[in-house]
């Protein structure tokens, strides 16, 4: 097999991977009522509890607009809450309420528990030369400084 077909057949193994990641929390966000956005923005607040709305569009990467409707849903689904910032009263700080941990947990630990079976079952089951190859692709990023 020359490279472009090694590369190809990789590509090919990195969308069926993903779809199959993004599908284990699909399976569990219906039963909550809520979209691929509103989990990325869960997942996100869980990992930075407090961040500030301009923070938040950064590492979603969508504007004020796109991100206004599913903010008011997580708000009125009582799994989310924005507060005025301690410092700065213009600024908006957004966190989990207890159901919106609960949640997100849920949807996290299942998709934890894929992915650590996957590199566990490779020759990186700490995942070392996975997250090198996730960093390269993820360096250009807007938000991966939050991250890094």
């Amino acid at each position: 097999m020359d490279k472009e077909d090694r590369l190809n057949q990789q590509i090919a193994l990195f969308y069926f991977a993903y779809k199959t990641f993004v599908e284990t929390a699909d399976r569990l966000i219906g039963k909550y009522d809520i979209t691929r956005t509103h989990h990325r923005i869960l997942f996100f607040v869980a990992r930075s509890p407090g961040v500030k709305m301009n923070e938040l569009l950064t590492l979603l990467e969508v504007s004020k607009q796109a991100l206004h409707q599913p903010l008011l849903e997580l708000k009125e689904k009582g799994y989310i809450t924005i507060e005025p910032s301690e410092l700065d009263k213009r600024v908006r700080c957004i966190f989990l309420t207890e159901t919106g941990q609960m949640i997100e947990a849920e949807l996290g630990e299942a998709q934890r528990r894929q992915m650590a079976a996957a590199l566990s079952a490779g020759d990186d089951p700490e995942g070392k030369v996975w997250m090198n190859v996730l960093e390269q692709y993820a360096k250009e990023r807007p938000g991966f400084a939050f991250f890094k």
